[in-house]
């Protein structure tokens, strides 16, 4: 089992090794015939490079804006949803949360075009709040935070209910704190899926203001959207790639031990 372990493990660690010692390689050493995994000369200049011609810092606010916003509004839409349908009995409840399921199997891509129509007709088109509405929309969320709070006793329900405490008191007092493992969980897929997200604020976004770090690298960086563009060295490329990984990296080392309760769906012990 270690083994495998071992082997799964390297099979991810290996390109992130291969972009950052690339990212520190003179241009000069990055394409010769034998592989160097240590530089003979290690430099920053690919890294001064980015952040001196391009606008990198503010695509990464603008990353930052929208993971960030779309992970706030996830949460206020997903979370009470995923109370309701755990703990509350309604009319149509089995119903509705079978409709939730099957958005996870329609892909975005399938209404991306009348999507771009309503923002644009909206006057949201080239907004942070036009990237980040569509971006909120989460059944996985929803049936995670379900799975997570049907098991919670209903004992404890029943003892806030007993003291006097609403629907609304018991999901703030008691539901959210016992939460913290799925909420985690649900932070950091939703802030990767948004960070990462290419297509939608492409089509959202002409606009330096609100660009992301995903279409400003796609665009101005790697070219990938015409043959026309020169390709910029390939030791430029890394060190962009490399800096555009560690907001995410650092989220998920920040929070893995609760990510792992999440996903493990302990409950209570």
């Amino acid at each position: 089992m270690y083994v495998f372990m071992f082997l799964v493990s390297m099979f991810y660690l290996i390109p992130l090794l291969v972009l950052l010692t690339t990212s520190l390689k003179p241009e000069s050493q990055i394409l010769t015939r034998t592989w160097e995994w240590i530089p003979k000369t290690f430099t920053l200049d690919n890294y001064k490079l980015v952040l001196k011609n391009y606008p990198f810092i503010k695509w990464t606010l603008n990353s930052l804006v929208i993971a960030s916003g779309t992970v706030f509004f996830t949460l206020i839409t997903a979370l009470p949803a995923g109370y309701a349908f755990a703990k509350l009995d309604f009319k149509g409840k089995n119903f509705l949360f079978t409709m939730v399921l099957l958005t996870i199997m329609v892909p975005f891509f399938a209404y991306t075009p009348q999507l771009y129509l309503l923002i644009d007709k909206l006057g949201m088109k080239n907004t942070y709040l036009g990237i980040i509405l569509p971006l909120t929309t989460s059944g996985v969320s929803v049936f995670l935070f379900r799975q997570f709070i049907v098991q919670l006793p209903d004992e404890l329900l029943e003892a806030a209910s007993l003291d006097g405490c609403t629907s609304f008191q018991t999901f703030f007092k008691i539901i959210l704190p016992l939460s913290k493992p799925a909420i985690t969980t649900s932070v950091i897929f939703t802030f990767v899926k948004a960070w990462n997200n290419l297509l939608w604020p492409l089509i959202a976004s002409s606009n330096e203001a609100t660009k992301p770090l995903t279409v400003g690298l796609a665009l101005n960086v790697f070219g990938v959207t015409t043959g026309f563009m020169h390709q910029p060295p390939y030791g430029l490329m890394m060190a962009a790639a490399f800096l555009s990984i560690i907001s995410p990296i650092a989220l998920f080392i920040f929070l893995q031990r609760y990510f792992v309760q999440g996903i493990a769906t302990t409950g209570i012990k």
